[in-house]
């Protein structure tokens, strides 16, 4: 039907007329859903046009206003009434043959009720206004959503979930949800606005720092490098994050190795601040770390090898001498475990002895650790495992003998020593580095005068321990020096010169603490005299000899409390405790890596990988 100008009502029949009104209806209708998409659509995007600290710096509005709709919507006080004469399933009106389209709505039902059966004359609508969040309230909401998929390790596509918007529509109906694109880019945003922070935070940072650094494979074989930071702040508190993790394309050499490393430290301007960086044994990260040294010459910098990794190699020396009965042990677990009738039998005579029901271990045969704790549980259920020997002979061809399982009772005596050292190493909340050289003293002691029966084995694992002992235990030197509560149990061999001559050494890098600005240019024409030397030995000195403290007490606590008693001595803490005694600081991180890189987010692309665990670090640790 055309609708000319000359168009009049009077030249049309009254179901014309009506059909008109529909029509037009209809079509109101949906210019009403495009403004109100359009509108949607401009509030989402000056959104994302303001940056984190314009949001932030807006005004919230009152709330009553926030209770206001910028859009009109036709709401009947009596809307349900048109399902009296139309029934609301088969759309089919009660007083003609008429059936309605799914999509046609109330209102076009109304109109068909009104004037063409003369019914529902008298309903009268009425309009409501309700308002959309203000952008800085839209915004801060949008800023949780985006914090808790980053701690969560939730997926973008979360937003778009059916479960997750109805849920949001429950808590808050006025909340816009942002897309999935939107989500991604604003962690990219805000990954780039917390790194200058961080950057910014370091430019006025002015102690040293230490890091930590290794390779990982994601589940798309893509070699992610990571690196995080330990440092001391001015509270005496040991802080630490994830100063970056990104992929690593190319080599892995040394040179390339060092390389991407001082160019970071470059980028966040702690190439002067740098003390130390703590590596596996493997031969590709010493040759980085000698790179390293040669550009970092002037600042001191060394690198320390993960002692948890030194353990590790000692105790698999004595583990390959026991392969066999170790191998017994895991057949017999591993059929346990595929049985649950067996299982549901070991429980049960748990319970008859009324004893907590302990799941056999099975171990991964390249971490000792686990081998440990499946070898230690064995023996637990030694007496539970040969009562099932007698409903379950199929057993009996996997049970290790009598001498065997003598082995294992020994070696859980020997590996708990080294299983706790790991623990203890592998901390980040305390310095790690203080403790070190008493553990390696004790594990040492340990292997030389106990008598276990497996000789053989604690030969090869003191071997192996010697190997490496005498090269870490000389970069532990000032740590060890510097934590009163052990420091006269960690030099046994040395004579109180050779002690403190490090100590000397350190401190006459530090000239500005012991002496006042106004007669330093005079303090460095005698900085080699005598008396200097005498300076340097009254702190150091008077701290061997009197400087004690309960094994109790909390090391940073103590140097925060005795610094104006040993300022020179408190720097060289502030400085070299901030070090790591392992590098599990990324292992830990390569865990988180691994649930945020998994089999349902295998599209994630490597720098949104990046964004996500440098944020969900950052963030973590509210820097």
């Amino acid at each position: 039907m055309s609708s000319s100008s000359n168009y009049s009502p009077e030249d049309c029949s009254e179901e014309e007329n009506l059909q008109i009104q529909l029509d037009n209806d209809i079509y109101i209708s949906d210019l009403e859903e495009d403004s109100i998409e359009a509108e949607q659509e401009e509030i989402i995007q000056s959104i994302h046009d303001l940056s984190f600290e314009e949001i932030i710096a807006t005004n919230e509005e009152n709330l009553a206003k926030n209770l206001k709709f910028t859009q009109q919507v036709k709401l009947s006080n009596k809307e349900a009434d048109v399902w009296k004469f139309v029934d609301k399933q088969t759309r089919k009106c009660s007083q003609c043959p008429k059936i309605f389209e799914p999509t046609t709505s109330t209102s076009s039902i109304r109109i068909h009720l009104q004037h063409l059966h003369k019914l529902l004359l008298n309903n009268e609508t009425t309009n409501i206004r309700i308002n959309k969040h203000s952008v800085a309230v839209q915004a801060e909401k949008t800023q949780a959503i985006l914090k808790w998929i980053i701690l969560s390790l939730k997926p973008f596509k979360v937003v778009e979930e059916k479960a997750f918007h109805n849920m949001v529509q429950k808590l808050d109906p006025l909340y816009q949800i942002p897309t999935r694109k939107t989500i991604h880019n604003l962690i990219i945003e805000q990954f780039n606005q917390q790194r200058n922070l961080v950057k910014d935070y370091f430019n006025e940072f002015s102690n040293k720092v230490a890091l930590t650094t290794d390779f990982w494979t994601s589940l798309k074989f893509e070699n992610f490098m990571a690196i995080t930071i330990h440092f001391i702040d001015n509270n005496w508190k040991l802080q630490h994050f994830v100063l970056d993790i990104f992929q690593f394309k190319g080599s892995h050499t040394g040179k390339n190795i060092a390389d991407k490393i001082y160019d970071l430290l470059e980028e966040f301007g702690i190439k002067t601040k740098t003390i130390a960086l703590t590596t596996d044994n493997a031969a590709n990260m010493i040759s980085a770390a000698n790179y390293l040294q040669d550009k970092l010459i002037l600042n001191n910098f060394n690198h320390y090898r993960c002692i948890a990794h030194i353990l590790n190699l000692v105790v698999f020396a004595g583990l390959n001498l026991l392969e066999d009965s170790v191998k017994k042990l895991r057949k017999l677990i591993k059929t346990i475990r595929k049985s649950t009738k067996i299982l549901e039998d070991l429980e049960q005579l748990a319970v008859l002895n009324e004893k907590t029901f302990l799941v056999p271990i099975l171990d991964c045969k390249t971490r000792w650790n686990s081998t440990y704790q499946m070898i230690k549980r064995a023996c637990l259920l030694y007496e539970s495992i040969n009562m099932l020997l007698i409903k379950h002979p199929s057993l009996n061809p996997y049970m290790p003998d009598i001498k065997d399982w003598q082995i294992y009772e020994d070696l859980v005596v020997l590996l708990e020593l080294f299983n706790d050292a790991t623990i203890e190493l592998s901390s980040q909340t305390y310095p790690t580095i203080a403790h070190a050289q008493i553990i390696l003293l004790a594990l040492r002691n340990d292997l030389e005068n106990k008598n276990f029966l497996l000789e053989e084995v604690v030969e090869a694992m003191l071997s192996k321990f010697i190997e490496y002992f005498n090269t870490i235990t000389e970069s532990l030197h000032i740590s060890a020096f510097l934590d009163p509560r052990y420091k006269k149990l960690c030099f046994p061999d040395m004579t109180i010169e050779e002690i403190l001559t490090p100590i000397r050494q350190k401190i006459n890098q530090q000239p500005s603490l012991l002496v006042s600005k106004k007669v330093s240019s005079f303090y460095q024409k005698l900085k080699n005299t005598s008396q200097q030397a005498q300076i340097m030995d009254d702190e150091a000195h008077k701290y061997w000899l009197f400087a004690e403290a309960d094994e109790t007490i909390k090391l940073l606590d103590w140097w925060n409390t005795h610094t104006v008693e040993y300022p020179a001595l408190s720097k060289l803490a502030h400085n070299y405790l901030c070090i790591q005694a392992s590098s599990v600081p990324c292992e830990q991180l390569f865990s988180i890596a691994g649930q945020v890189i998994n089999k349902s987010r295998n599209r994630l692309n490597s720098e949104s990988a990046r964004a996500c665990l440098c944020l969900h670090s950052w963030l973590s640790t509210n820097i």
